[in-house]
């Protein structure tokens, strides 16, 4: 089973589609990911998101791997394996 990935709100008009899935070989960590999703998207997903220049994630942007935020665990070093799931929440405002 793949890594699932999740693309939630305004950061699908980034991709072609809202769900993706990665073969998680040894190794494989969420930066890992990031940089095969910025060869997907658009442009606008190093503004947005990720910026694979820096290596840095935009710091309003939620990332969970199952269901967990991934500040909590190791950040972009989080490991991934098969049938994780990664989701990717853009900030969201209201009231």
């Amino acid at each position: 089973m793949p890594v699932c990935v999740d693309i939630i709100g305004h950061a699908r008009s980034l991709f072609g589609c809202s769900r993706y899935a990665f073969e998680a070989k040894p190794g494989f960590t969420l930066k890992g990911l990031m940089e095969e999703l910025s060869k997907l998207a658009r442009p606008d997903f190093r503004k947005s998101i990720y910026d694979v220049a820096t290596g840095k994630m935009n710091e309003h942007i939620a990332v969970f791997v199952n269901a967990r935020e991934a500040r909590s665990l190791k950040g972009l070093d989080t490991e991934l394996r098969d049938g994780d799931v990664v989701t990717i929440l853009p900030p969201m405002a209201g009231g």
